[in-house]
């Protein structure tokens, strides 16, 4: 079901992402590490799933992952264990050797790792699977940060140099996702290690208004072709978000007021992760935010968001302020840069988000 608002596993559930699937084919089969990018909702992790969909692969969402090593240790366990109660062949052929890797025991169906003193070596735990034809997915690595970070970037370094394990590494915020591939940081662990990077793009109208179209026509529905084109020029193809619609459509009836509605319960979810973020950035916090109100309301240039800010804080700000402010925002994708020959504007990717500090007050 293409409403279905959990991550897609199987190819008849995925909408029209045919050339982004043969492309991370392709990558897989040709380069030791695949990056996928892309804003928030618009279907990374399906991507992924779905084009695992017959490989043995380790997928760990480093999502609400604590930043402590029992933290990331804990989901590398939960992960590992799914896997090998997925892949008995495997798991019966390392199970022996699992158990010579200090800090980690050997259970019935599964492994216990420990993450003390004597700690599991998770370069020799996944290492364990090499020869297999394994893929070790880190979905929104970005969120491993701090020395936590470069650990397990110098972990992926080593399975990149040492192991035939292929690596896919998501991440919604790009910037920061860059930071831990060190793309620009010759001293970062993964700096200089070729990767083929795919990048999601939302729906253009004629495939937001077709993936609608085919959702609802699973649901039994005809819907009016009118309300179909509103909800693409609210939601702006961010799949997430017409998954969204499509559900409290069929759930509340043929009425064009669902898209209002649909706004205003994503944007409490988007406003939960702009506080989480600008929690980050005290005592700076509210000129990040009004940072990106100066965009929402249409101040697109450096010019119009420095004249806003200033203002707003009747006062000058130093370029270098500003400049740090907006790449924050870029790296963690709630802006984007548009370069227009040598013109550079400002904007938010997201339309809820837009709308959310556009009102708020």
């Amino acid at each position: 079901m293409y409403f279905d608002p959990r991550p897609k596993k199987n190819r008849e559930d995925f909408y029209d992402r045919e050339k982004e699937l043969k492309e991370f084919d392709k990558a897989l089969k040709s380069s030791p590490m695949v990056v996928i990018t892309g804003i928030r909702r618009l279907g990374k992790t399906s991507l992924i799933l779905v084009g695992l969909e017959n490989v043995p692969s380790v997928l760990i969402d480093m999502r609400g992952v604590p930043q402590s090593r029992e933290g990331i240790y804990r989901r590398v366990e939960a992960s590992l264990n799914e896997f090998f109660r997925k892949n008995g062949s495997i798991w019966r052929e390392v199970k022996r050797g699992l158990r010579r890797i200090t800090g980690v025991q050997v259970l019935g169906s599964g492994i216990s790792l420990a993450w003390g003193e004597k700690r599991a070596d998770l370069t020799e735990l996944f290492g364990s699977l090499k020869n297999h034809g394994v893929v070790v997915v880190f979905d929104e690595v970005q969120y491993a940060r701090g020395p936590l970070g470069k650990k397990l970037a110098e972990t992926l370094a080593y399975l990149y140099d040492y192991t035939d394990l292929r690596l896919v590494l998501s991440g919604s915020e790009v910037g920061l996702l860059y930071d831990f591939l060190g793309t620009d940081d010759p001293n970062a662990p993964l700096y200089g290690r070729y990767f083929r990077e795919i990048k999601l793009e939302r729906f253009d109208e004629s495939k937001s208004i077709g993936f609608l179209r085919k959702g609802f026509e699973q649901a039994g529905l005809r819907v009016d072709e009118d309300i179909l084109k509103l909800a693409y020029e609210k939601l702006d193809g961010i799949v997430g978000w017409l998954v969204h619609f499509g559900l409290k459509f069929i759930e509340t009836g043929n009425k064009e007021e669902v898209i209002e509605e649909v706004v205003e319960e994503a944007s409490n979810l988007v406003l939960e992760e702009l506080n989480n973020f600008l929690e980050k950035h005290k005592p700076a916090e509210k000129r990040f935010f009004e940072v990106l109100r100066a965009v929402a309301i249409g101040k697109s240039s450096w010019q119009e968001i420095k004249g806003y800010m200033e203002s707003i804080e009747r006062r000058s700000i130093p370029d270098a302020s500003l400049g740090r402010v907006l790449r924050g925002l870029l790296r963690a994708s709630f802006l984007e840069k548009v370069v227009e020959g040598r013109n550079i504007r400002y904007k938010i990717p997201d339309p809820i988000l837009e709308h959310v500090v556009a009102k708020a007050k």
